[in-house]
């Protein structure tokens, strides 16, 4: 009992108390989500021939409709394209609102954006495009219920130089799914990234983290149930995953579903502005399960990857108790929680194993933090389906175990551990 409480007696922490307050967070500014980086999406370009467009036949998987349209007069040759928006009834081109490039070869073209879907792009705002390297393009489309709601479109000139195979790939999809029109060639269109995601900063105690809520569907709504989200991140974070688990929620009509975790904690969710301007949410009962694991009960056997590229079965190490930690190098107080693992891991080392799960984009990463650091306990690459099997919502998080695989209790901070397995 004295070399615990030796122990303790050397480890620094701080814990932010939090009462039943509510808090409200103003989502204001632009985020992005896993796909706004990652991928070279094209918005495609067709000639315009006299004074009208076709509507898109996805690949031919439903008949395109003819229709005449307005255009503004001074160019010599226009093109025409759609952006992906369902937040606007258009019973022509459901889902879409209909662009018209003047002049689409020149160095500027301008667009015009049909945001009332009446197919006269004379009444159009026009805006310039940008040139090769040039700065983004930002157009916004606005619900037709709700004009405060919106999601805005980064357009940059596609830049295909290098990039022969690419660019040949596309031009021949276009020429051969879309025979009814002429494509303008992928070197005149224009890249397109996504701002569904719309942020700020909740401040809780000494605590600071992003939080999100993501448009799921492109219509410039962000409380759709079952399809938008609520993500949350660590301050640092530049982009907010929104298709894992330990990081977003999905909006459910059931209360017991609208919750997050961070940081350790769990809050309930009680307000999203349909714009997506601020979201309400208050500290929640920590005996949420969210899918935990009971007291008392095995968990799933599983295999997990370690940082050597080895395969393990937790099994092996069914005759100890084990302290699991899940979390990632930009989590809260990861370099002070790391350091005390260490100490942990050589409190007890006969009867006490300690696993860090560490959450990485890239497994090189894994390795860098176990060559660097030389850890004396196990570290394994964090995964969905570990996630999943332990019911893990949220980083950084805990679970321990005691013998023949039984929970004991999760959400155990390192600076709380040692004090509570001496009481074990």
């Amino acid at each position: 009992m004295n070399k615990y409480n030796f122990i303790l007696f050397f480890i620094i922490f701080s814990l932010t108390a939090i009462g039943q307050t509510e808090y409200k967070v103003e989502t204001n500014n632009l985020g992005k989500d896993e796909r706004f980086e990652k991928y070279q999406i094209t918005m495609p370009l067709f000639w315009l021939q006299g004074d009208t467009i076709k509507t898109l036949s996805f690949e031919n998987m439903r008949k395109a409709k003819d229709i005449r349209i307005i255009k503004p007069k001074g160019y010599t040759n226009y093109a025409y394209g759609f952006l992906f928006f369902t937040g606007k009834q258009d019973n022509q081109n459901p889902g879409f609102t209909s662009v018209l490039i003047g002049g689409p070869q020149t160095k500027h073209p301008h667009i015009f954006i049909d945001n009332n879907h009446n197919y006269d792009f004379t009444d159009d705002e026009r805006l310039t495009l940008p040139y090769y390297y040039e700065p983004g393009k930002l157009l916004e489309l606005k619900n037709g219920m709700n004009p405060q709601g919106s999601i805005q479109i980064l357009l940059t000139k596609n830049n295909l130089f290098g990039k022969y195979e690419f660019k040949k790939q596309m031009d021949d999809y276009f020429d051969f799914f879309y025979k009814d029109r002429k494509f303008i060639g992928t070197e005149h269109c224009y890249r397109e990234q996504r701002y569904v995601t719309r942020y700020g900063i909740a401040k809780i105690g000494n605590d600071s983290f992003k939080i999100a809520l993501f448009d799921a569907n492109s219509n410039g709504k962000y409380n759709d149930v079952d399809t938008d989200k609520v993500v949350v991140s660590n301050y640092n974070d530049t982009i907010f995953d929104t298709n894992s688990d330990l990081y977003s929620t999905k909006i459910s009509k059931d209360k017991n579903q609208m919750f997050f975790e961070k940081n350790g904690f769990v809050y309930e969710i009680l307000e999203i502005n349909p714009a997506g301007q601020f979201i309400r949410f208050k500290p929640g009962s920590s005996d949420l399960l969210f899918g935990k694991i009971m007291t008392g009960k095995k968990i799933k056997k599983f295999v997990f990857t370690r940082a050597d590229g080895k395969k393990q079965k937790i099994k092996r190490l069914r005759k100890y108790n084990v302290f699991m930690y899940f979390t990632s190098e930009s989590a809260q107080n990861f370099e002070k929680d790391t350091a005390l693992l260490r100490v942990i891991a050589q409190t007890d080392s006969n009867h006490l194993k300690v696993i860090l799960f560490l959450y990485v984009n890239k497994s090189y990463e894994l390795r860098m933090y176990d060559s660097q650091s030389k850890p004396n306990y196990l570290v394994a690459l964090g995964s969905k389906e570990i996630s999943k099997k332990l019911g893990i919502r949220g980083l950084p998080q805990s679970l321990w175990l005691g013998k023949r695989r039984k929970v004991k209790a999760y959400g155990i901070r390192p600076n709380k551990f040692l004090g509570e397995y001496s009481k074990d």
